[in-house]
């Protein structure tokens, strides 16, 4: 045998790849809900606030805020306290998870609806329909058995109406006046009351989804449909009065709400004024309203609307003594032994420093250092290998490169020609190579200038003494020039404090929310100084604002070309697509989805994760192009994009795991087609999610982060749309790839179950 096949099999990590939160799918099932949790003050506060809440009178409502900068946990407390409630409550359907993945409050609004689902919300009607008859029939001389099994449910309200054949016009009747006072809205009031009707859900819950009213609606005054932001707003706090009633608790956690409040995207005031109102609802309907987002989204409130928030939780870094706790429970979770190894107290503690304490930053840094000590064990034979700072380092410096070389001069480039500043890139500042400035920047009415320079993650003393070498450099061939200084990665507390001397100011570390702002101050504010000429100053303003304007005429010219050429080339794409249509419909994927079926929401989630992948690196329709005898621009962009490492790295790292994914998919048709459901393929099925996890483990998602910055191939040529879907297409990809192997186990054992 050879070396390599006599190697061990590599161990299970325990340390999640995407260290991201098991969201709460459905209303019952926390069967995979087994991730770490640990406590700390945020955590305790949350969990206190809900306890009150639930153990309070009924009627008593609350908000609840938790705020957060990414990978703080804001997601894994709010999962943990909807599963809190779920224990609590008698039904577990009165406690949701929401995450707000769009830009209004329409489509959370329609989210929300889904995850109520019209049985649900119709089985909350019925409860309001069995009370109406079991008061009606308190005078009836039944006896107290059949009224307590009318209230437990055991008995439908429907069936007690047609056996005893009471009038069940007259009772609905009382019904529709209930809920219309309940929801105090005449519209819900009369559409709900038709749930209970045959006939009506449909076109009842296509107008409850957004839709236009059908005109058996209309005929009964219903004529808006519900898509605006206040009317959406208005039919969230509906459904709070609704599931609140009847002396009864509602929970609901929105996540990610900084996705529809944000400095970018301030509300209207009539949005504004229609969230206001909706806290009051849900807090008058006696609901747990838990709203969760970075700290942006509470700071563009109304101080009406912060008013109406009583509580507030904020987010903060794990110690070193938690980040410990994790990684021995995490490892007693997989082992069922505590354990510590094969990390060290030293290398915690490291570990906790270079992610900042950030949750997500810790769980992926233990999840890469765990793999590099199980390799070196392997290559070596030594099993008692344990984790070291080396590695640390190296784990960090391949998780956290953050942007590539080029976007990141992109986004610096973009910025100063936005505002109009005057540099120069890749200046030498004097005679040697360190006194390479990534960018030379000049102001109006100042001598001397700001040297930007750019460097990957500051982890240790090599790299500080690598930096000062090239400040001093610089200070030495220009004495009176300002440093700023990019890291693009990570910098740890412990250099960051080295730096802060000879630097006169922080370093500024790369974020993609906060860059634009940040960089723009700190250019800013080294440019500001007492002017010696006021002439002088006003002459370079004006053509500072000069640059500004033509800049933005350089960004409209731009486009205009880009628009000619979609035009002229609009026949070749046209007849690309057309080809790239007839391969899809004949290929062997496409024949391998008809011969082996599976149930539709299995196939959705096949289906969303290949079209995402897809829709991400575009391969097929960049070669397909590249061939169709495309003019030398495009052949260029085709081979840019391939010249660069980043780009071929990431790529093939998706399209593996794309045919992971397709593999996964025909493991999973074949055993539905061949087992059914018992409990000995039951296990089959858990095996083959666990094959999943373990190739998916090797090919985590941050790797394709240089993807989510490339613009789509068709817009290749508006640099500007990689800033404005870089959000969105990171968020599709996510949301299709995240928890896959137990949504994917949870959707096909329910269809199993079915049938």
């Amino acid at each position: 045998m050879s070396g390599s096949e006599e190697l061990p099999h590599p161990r299970k990590n325990p340390f999640s790849p995407m260290a991201v939160a098991l969201i709460v799918e459905d209303h019952g099932d926390d069967s995979d809900a087994a991730d770490v949790t640990i406590a700390t003050d945020a955590s305790r506060q949350a969990v206190a606030h809900l306890d009150a809440y639930l153990e309070a009178e009924p009627g008593a409502g609350t908000v609840l805020a938790i705020l957060g900068d990414y990978g703080t946990g804001k997601t894994h407390l709010a999962v943990r306290l909807v599963r809190h409630a779920r224990r609590a409550l008698d039904d577990p359907s009165r406690a949701l998870y929401l995450e707000a993945t769009a830009e209004s409050f329409v489509e959370l609004y329609r989210r929300f609806m889904r995850r109520l689902g019209r049985e649900g919300v119709r089985a909350q009607v019925s409860d309001y329909y069995a009370d109406i008859v079991a008061d009606s029939l308190q005078s009836t001389g039944l006896t107290a058995d059949t009224l307590e099994w009318l209230g437990s449910r055991q008995l439908e309200p429907q069936e007690v109406v047609e056996r005893l054949g009471l009038m069940e016009s007259a009772l609905l009747r009382k019904v529709q006046d209930t809920l219309r006072e309940v929801t105090n809205n005449k519209d819900f009031g009369t559409a709900l009351t038709l749930l209970l009707r045959p006939g009506f859900e449909h076109v009842v819950w296509s107008w409850l989804l957004g839709g236009a009213p059908d005109q058996v609606l209309v005929e009964r005054g219903i004529s808006t449909p519900i898509d605006t932001e206040v009317a959406a707003l208005e039919a969230m706090g509906v459904f709070a009065l609704l599931f609140g009633g009847r002396q009864r608790r509602f929970v609901l956690a929105v996540d990610e709400l900084d996705k529809i409040f944000s400095a970018d995207n301030q509300p209207q005031a009539r949005t504004m004024a229609a969230f206001q109102t909706m806290l009051q609802v849900f807090a008058k309907a006696g609901a747990c309203l838990v709203l969760c987002g970075l700290p942006e989204f509470k700071a563009v409130l109304s101080p009406a609307v912060r008013q109406r928030i009583p509580y507030t939780v904020t987010m903060s870094g794990l110690s070193h003594a938690q980040v410990r706790e994790f990684i021995t429970r995490a490892q007693q979770s997989l082992t069922g032994w505590p354990t510590l190894a094969p990390f060290t107290p030293e290398t915690v503690r490291y570990l906790r420093d270079v992610a900042g304490g950030n949750t997500r930053n810790v769980v992926r840094l233990c999840h890469r250092v765990f793999r590099l000590v199980d390799d070196r064990a392997r290559a070596t034979g030594d099993q008692g290998v344990t984790a070291t700072d080396d590695m640390v380092r190296q784990a960090a410096r391949d998780l956290f490169g953050s942007l590539s070389a080029d976007d990141l001069d992109g986004a610096v480039r973009r910025l100063l020609d936005a505002n109009g500043w005057e540099y120069r890139h890749n200046h030498l500042l004097g005679p040697g190579a360190d006194s390479r400035a990534d960018y030379w920047v000049t102001f109006p009415d100042r001598d001397g200038g700001c040297a930007v320079l750019i460097t990957g993650s500051l982890l240790d003393n090599a790299d500080v003494t690598t930096v000062m070498r090239r400040v001093s450099a610089v200070r030495e061939a220009q004495g009176d020039a300002e440093v700023v200084l990019l890291v693009n990665g990570v910098l740890t507390d412990g250099v960051a404090i080295q730096l802060r001397e000879p630097l006169g100011r922080e370093p500024l570390v790369y974020s993609e929310r906060t860059f634009a702002d940040d960089f723009k101050a700190l250019l800013g504010a080294t440019g500001r100084h007492v002017a010696r000429d006021p002439l002088s100053a006003l002459r370079r303003q004006m053509e500072q604002l000069s640059r500004q304007q033509s800049s933005i005429y350089g960004f409209i010219e731009q486009l205009t070309e880009h628009v000619d050429g979609v035009r002229t080339s609009s026949d070749r794409q046209f007849g690309a697509i057309g080809r790239q249509l007839a391969l899809l419909t004949g290929s062997a994927p496409a024949r391998a989805a008809v011969d082996n079926r599976l149930p539709g929401e299995v196939e959705r989630l096949f289906r969303d994760a290949v079209d995402a992948l897809e829709g991400l690196v575009q391969v097929d329709a960049m070669l397909a192009e590249a061939f169709d005898f495309a003019p030398p621009q495009t052949q260029e962009a085709v081979h840019r994009r391939l010249r660069t490492r980043e780009f071929t790295d990431a790529a093939a790292k998706a399209i593996l795991i794309q045919k992971t994914v397709l593999a996964f998919r025909g493991a999973v048709a074949e055993w539905y087609r061949a087992e059914g459901s018992s409990g000995e393929s039951e296990d089959r099925l858990e095996q083959l999610c666990g094959i999943y996890d373990d190739i998916v483990e090797f090919l985590p998602l941050f790797d394709l982060d240089p993807l989510f910055g490339l613009p789509p191939w068709g817009a290749r040529s508006a640099g500007v749309v990689a800033d404005v879907n870089q959000v969105a297409r990171r968020n599709r990809v996510r949301e299709a790839l995240r928890n896959f192997s137990p949504r994917v186990r949870r959707a096909v054992l329910k269809a199993s179950h079915q049938n």
